[in-house]
């Protein structure tokens, strides 16, 4: 998979009812041939459309999008924050423009909303499962939610 610019990713995954044909179709340079031989399958394609936006967004899937989604959903502010800010999609990878997207929305959320907000962003969907050694949560991470 070459790499693309966030701006490539999210004109994708912005859409409602993006499907894992999509990526394949719109990003891999042979993603068409590999739906019409059969190559890909609907739940090898979505299983490998999930696996390539965790890649993409060095973040879990349901992370990336639910973000994803929470942007565009308030894009009216949201986009004019990002160019406010020199977040620019064309020159970022998706995980760079999530990472700021993140910084800036979280700015937005009262400092009482931010665990709640976190806490639904990051919640595995059913049948996810999250490593354990991801769910540990060292000493300093603990004290620091005190402040």
């Amino acid at each position: 998979m070459p790499a693309y610019p966030a701006v490539d990713w999210l004109e994708i995954l912005m859409r409602p009812d993006w499907s894992a044909d999509d990526i394949f179709i719109e990003l891999l340079p042979n993603g068409m041939e590999l739906i019409m031989e059969g190559s890909l399958g609907p739940l090898v394609a979505q299983d490998l459309a999930l696996e390539l936006i965790e890649e993409v967004s060095a973040r879990h899937w349901w992370i990336a999008l639910r973000l994803i989604e929470t942007i565009g959903v308030h894009w009216d502010v949201m986009g004019a924050d990002a160019i406010f800010n020199g977040v620019d999609p064309e020159r970022l990878s998706l995980a760079a423009w999530l990472d700021a997207m993140l910084v800036l929305l979280m700015r937005r959320i009262s400092n009482e909303q931010q665990p709640m907000f976190v806490a639904q962003l990051e919640m595995p969907p059913a049948g996810e499962e999250i490593p354990e050694e991801e769910m540990e949560m060292s000493a300093s991470q603990f004290l620091s939610m005190a402040d």
